[in-house]
């Protein structure tokens, strides 16, 4: 079968929220070939084809073509060295640690290594974004329940802003609401 170069394109950019026939709503994450990749609720990531007509989109971000040219470009530079493309952490960061010094003189203090401190952190952040697509998602949540339960998330975040002089791109950055919100 011939490849049809128009269906060789994304449709979507990376951060768009998508919806599936099959998978419901989801989070465009990146491309793989000639393949979408969704981040769908409950944390299952799945490649749709770019030519799919299934899945439609909810909220677009960005564009696609510029997308998977910046894609392109971090996997090669990441294959040569060049980039570190796993890592939102802050190159100033790079190879620091947290001391923990107690209180008490007869207990030791502890050095944690900033890039595993930065993992848990990224962990917690990825969790409650999976806990908020889930909240949106659930049938039996009336409009009211999500709107409550978004706001403990949203102080979550508020919460780990401290955090953000750690990230190297105020994209990454924890966002809290806002005292006029």
């Amino acid at each position: 079968m011939e490849s049809n170069p128009e269906n060789s394109v994304p449709k979507f950019g990376v951060g768009s929220i998508v919806r599936h026939v099959s998978f419901g709503a989801g989070r465009v994450v990146g491309y793989e070939n000639d393949c979408h990749v969704v981040l769908f609720k409950g944390g299952e990531v799945k490649k749709v084809a770019y030519d799919f007509e299934g899945m439609t989109a909810e909220e677009t971000v960005g564009d696609p073509e510029t997308d998977r040219i910046k894609q392109a470009v971090r996997e090669v530079l990441g294959d040569y060295g060049w980039i570190d493309t796993n890592i939102e952490l802050g190159k100033r960061w790079i190879g620091g640690t947290i001391k923990l010094i107690p209180g008490q003189a007869d207990t030791q203090p502890k050095d944690i290594p900033l890039e595993a401190f930065f993992k848990k952190i990224i962990g917690v952040r990825e969790k409650l974004r999976v806990l908020e697509q889930k909240i949106n998602n659930h049938p039996a949540l009336t409009d009211e329940d999500k709107l409550e339960l978004e706001g403990y998330i949203t102080r979550s975040y508020g919460s780990l802003t401290s955090f953000n002089v750690l990230f190297a791109s105020k994209e990454s950055y924890f966002k809290g609401q806002g005292k006029g919100e």
